[in-house]
């Protein structure tokens, strides 16, 4: 994808905000060209099993690990997978809930299939990529300017319409991954 369509298709995200940086995330497991949504403030899980009412566990990321952590999405994927890009801070974070977990390994896909949804049709998560699951994405909270909304934060709560939420897995590095759902990140935002 070319530079000047991902910065179009950023700028449309963020009702007409130009992109003002360009980072280069080093992880071969991730796609060539993301697009961020804004920085990872908060993640908000219930327990993959057991009482669908019980209270979220709300991980929130220091200010100095949001401000370096980013959620995005893939515009070349048909659904625009999001992406966790979790800084070294975050990572260590979310590395002692891996190691914490009462949970095997298992593939990006195994999980996406158990919880289901458009992005559980297809295995197209990375092979070598082994996870244990965090729990079910409830709500993800990010901050970004949009145009006309300033720097504000955007609570997006998954599964709203259909009620199909993604799993968040954790794999041995710390990385966070989102895994089925039935959510798209079309322009302007997640939706779902």
């Amino acid at each position: 994808m070319k530079r000047e369509a991902l910065k179009k298709k950023y700028a449309d995200w963020h009702w007409g905000m130009e992109p003002t940086i360009e980072v280069n995330w080093d992880d071969k497991d991730l796609p060539e060209y993301l697009v961020e949504c804004g920085r990872l403030i908060e993640l908000h899980v219930r327990p993959i099993e057991g009482n669908p009412k019980r209270k979220d566990k709300v991980i929130k990321f220091k200010k100095s690990d949001a401000n370096a952590s980013h959620v995005a999405f893939d515009p070349q994927h048909k659904s625009q997978r999001l992406y966790l890009l979790l800084n070294d801070g975050a990572r260590k974070k979310m590395k002692k809930l891996w190691d914490s977990s009462e949970y095997d390994d298992h593939t990006p896909f195994e999980i996406a299939k158990y919880v289901g949804g458009r992005h559980a049709k297809k295995n197209d998560y990375p092979k070598r990529v082994k996870v244990r699951p965090l729990g079910i994405l409830t709500n993800v909270v990010y901050a970004t300017e949009k145009k006309g909304d300033g720097y504000s934060y955007y609570i997006h709560k998954m599964g709203e319409e259909s009620g199909i939420q993604p799993a968040v897995g954790i794999d041995k590095k710390g990385r966070a991954w989102v895994l089925g759902g039935n959510y798209t990140s079309p322009v302007p935002g997640i939706t779902d």
